[in-house]
């Protein structure tokens, strides 16, 4: 069965606040994910985007994308730069089959389309299992990235990046 992908609209946010509860079931106590509310994702989709997976007419998964702007020294703001990725998953019974790569596949056409050619993301420190992922996926921790969606209640997460075109040999290599 092919999953389909769809644009969230805020009448989603009660769903996608359940996807994003259930999918992080497995997730450390402290994860935020634990605590998502359709309040917290409505004031998400005022900043960004998501993205549903859905599976035989059932929603299995869902993303969130967020512009990156970039302040110059006179304070202007240019871009979006990038696109954050949050809150990327798919629940339990579905893991294991490569949808969370159909979801990162949608947020580069969703960057490449608005001609952004970057996208970053944070996983958490106590994660090693998802930087892996996000490695095979093309992703490269930098930690002068700031992630502008982090858990005040964790520590720090690896901040990583993956840029759309070819700016050189990146993987593996922290800055």
């Amino acid at each position: 069965m092919i999953p389909v992908l769809r644009p969230a609209t805020p009448a989603d946010a009660e769903l996608i606040a359940a996807l994003t509860r259930a999918a992080w079931i497995h997730k450390p106590a402290n994860s935020s994910g634990h605590r998502e509310s359709a309040k917290s994702v409505r004031a998400n989709l005022l900043e960004g985007d998501a993205i549903i997976m859905e599976l035989g007419g059932e929603a299995i998964g869902s993303v969130r994308l967020y512009p990156v702007y970039q302040t110059l020294e006179d304070g202007t703001e240019i871009g979006p730069v990038a696109l954050e990725i949050a809150r990327l998953g798919i629940l339990p019974a579905y893991r294991g089959r490569g949808l969370n790569t159909w979801l990162m596949n949608e947020a580069m056409m969703s960057a490449t389309r608005r001609g952004i050619e970057e996208l970053r993301l944070a996983v958490r420190n106590d994660e090693p299992g998802l930087q892996r992922m996000y490695e095979r996926q093309g992703f490269f921790v930098d930690s002068s990235i700031a992630y502008s969606h982090a858990n005040p209640d964790s520590p720090p997460p690896i901040t990583m990046r993956k840029y759309l075109f070819d700016r050189g040999p990146r993987v593996g290599t922290e800055l």
